[in-house]
């Protein structure tokens, strides 16, 4: 092994999550991501506790508070890691995979708790932090255990509701994630672009049960169009005209030369015809 590849693993391994890497055993890293998170809570509980008891023998109601959310957050992690270190056959079932990880959104909840009231009590240690990297990492590790109530791993998929509505999963941090709408066609092909996912979001659309979608919060609407850029209509037909959308309106391309000197085939987007034909028709460029 060479001195530079030798440099290059030792960072990736600082790097990691207490050294773990990619085994394949996700549940496993999850179990030994959650050992890690009981004992820095437990000593974040007990740095607390010898905290504000130093200041003057006397605990404040918000200081009261925080110990609480900490002893509370310390029992969250310990019911944590007896979910997770079950291995009989029925717990391997698709069902406990569900159960996991809506144990891992209960645990979360129990932590930001904790750091609400550490913020009010004007306390960020280090510990805390630290607990909020392992959850984060705990959140990477679910994003690898396939199933459709794992927010986790729906993270930047696509769903429709039962209107037709068409939906982004998206996460705002560990265990949390909302539903954001795409206002029309055209926003779900721009934003499927914008991911170099190419000129199919239908593959990453996927079937939600009704109950995992209703334990999602709506966040704002996805609008996007494709306003200075080069479209074609997505098909095989031959002579399709390539326009460009500026200021609302398409745009005919006329020659090879003008489609060149705006930036080649490689620029235009292939859309279905239904958004191109939702803006009027504009001076061809010449």
């Amino acid at each position: 092994m060479s001195h530079k590849t030798f440099k290059l693993c030792l960072l990736l391994f600082l790097l990691s999550p207490i050294g773990l890497t990619a085994t394949g055993d996700t549940r496993g890293n999850i179990y030994k991501l959650g050992v890690d998170l009981e004992r820095t809570a437990s000593q974040l509980a007990q740095s607390n506790y010898e905290h504000f008891r130093g200041w003057n023998a006397e605990f404040t109601d918000v200081e009261q508070s925080a110990l609480f959310k900490s002893e509370a957050f310390v029992a969250s992690c310990r019911l944590f890691l007896r979910l997770a270190e079950e291995r009989s056959e029925y717990l391997k079932s698709g069902y406990v995979r569900t159960n996991l990880y809506q144990a891992f959104v209960f645990l979360n909840r129990s932590f930001q708790d904790l750091e609400d009231e550490m913020r009010n009590a004007g306390v960020i240690p280090y510990s805390l932090s630290q607990c909020g990297r392992i959850l984060e990492w705990m959140d990477s590790e679910f994003s690898e255990w396939p199933s459709v109530d794992n927010l986790s791993y729906l993270h930047e998929k696509y769903v429709k509701a039962r209107d037709a509505s068409v939906y982004k999963i998206e996460k705002q941090g560990p265990g949390v994630y909302i539903l954001r709408a795409f206002k029309n066609l055209e926003s779900l092909y721009r934003y499927n672009y914008s991911l170099d996912r190419g000129s199919n979001p239908w593959d990453y659309l996927v079937e939600v049960p009704n109950d995992t979608l209703r334990r999602m919060e709506e966040g704002p609407v996805l609008d996007l169009s494709f306003e200075g850029e080069l479209v074609i209509e997505l098909s095989t037909r031959p002579n399709r005209p390539v326009y460009l959308i500026e200021h609302g309106k398409k745009r005919g391309v006329t020659s090879p030369r003008i489609l060149q000197r705006l930036g080649g085939w490689e620029r235009v987007y292939e859309v279905p015809a239904e958004i191109i034909n939702s803006y009027p028709e504009g001076e061809p460029i010449k």
